[in-house]
């Protein structure tokens, strides 16, 4: 997706209600991935590869990133709007750069969240070309925590196979969605690029639009009370990673994959 579409696209959500339940939900999921994966990474330089949730809300996962990690984003918009609202948690260098050229130097990171980043792109080819570049960072022993749209899940192969000005016209899609990969996919480019997969799972068991639906009247009659029970419901739906239908049923594929030391 071109640059200057992501521009208008946060301008776009700007103007829409908070959301408050959804994205304080969306936040716990990647802040509960990224505290059970990270856990033993190596001490060092941290990075999110996307800054989308940190421009259009102060509920977004670098919240609780320690100070100091990274955060990389293509649009001068959006980073320039997820710097003023982390100001007052810390100081985050920002990083404008698309991710299929990084400038980051290789082996400089001990951890990665590229959560739902690299799933936009409208090739194979370039969706390729930005997992090539994210992992070329990873130092030796370094944790890579990777999150792509899940084409299991019925309703993302539904919608993979409208097409998008349909779908956007409908007010089903607020942005463009790419290309994704299966499980078995993701697995084989990892290892191809010498990683080794230690975990996967499905995340994001929520029904998407019922939720945002429901947030979206909450805004405009509810209060903070219901709000709140929103947001509690909603992360209930994630006892659904235990169970065999996980794959069926999440929204997004989680994998953790580490640089093997001595790489």
């Amino acid at each position: 997706m071109a640059v200057e579409n992501w521009d208008r696209v946060v301008e776009s959500f700007l103007t829409l209600p908070a959301l408050d339940a959804w994205r304080g939900y969306m936040k716990e999921v990647y802040c509960r991935l990224a505290r059970r994966w990270f856990e033993t990474a190596p001490p060092g330089l941290r990075l999110k590869t996307d800054l989308f949730e940190e421009a259009i809300c102060l509920q977004h996962p670098m919240a609780e990133f320690p100070e100091g990690s990274l955060g990389m984003d293509g649009s001068i918009s959006v980073v320039a709007r997820a710097k003023s609202n982390l100001q007052a948690t810390g100081n985050y260098p920002l990083l404008v750069s698309d991710l299929r050229h990084s400038p980051i130097r290789p082996g400089a990171l001990s951890s990665i969240l590229s959560g739902s980043s690299l799933d936009h792109f409208e090739t194979a080819e370039e969706l390729t070309a930005g997992l090539a570049e994210v992992v070329s960072g990873l130092a030796p022993g370094g944790i890579l925590v990777l999150a792509l749209d899940n084409p299991q899940n019925p309703l993302i192969w539904l919608r993979n196979h409208f097409p998008y000005p349909l779908l956007k016209r409908l007010g089903l899609v607020p942005y463009y969605v790419g290309r994704t990969w299966s499980r078995s996919e993701a697995r084989s480019r990892l290892e191809s690029l010498g990683l080794e997969v230690n975990e996967e799972t499905a995340i994001a068991h929520v029904p998407r639009a019922p939720a945002i639906w429901l947030d979206s009247l909450n805004q405009r009659w509810g209060g903070d009370r219901l709000g709140g029970f929103l947001l509690r419901a909603y992360l209930a739906f994630e006892t659904l990673e235990a169970l065999p239908t996980r794959f069926l049923t999440g929204y997004y594929v989680a994998i953790m994959a580490r640089r093997p030391e001595g790489s």
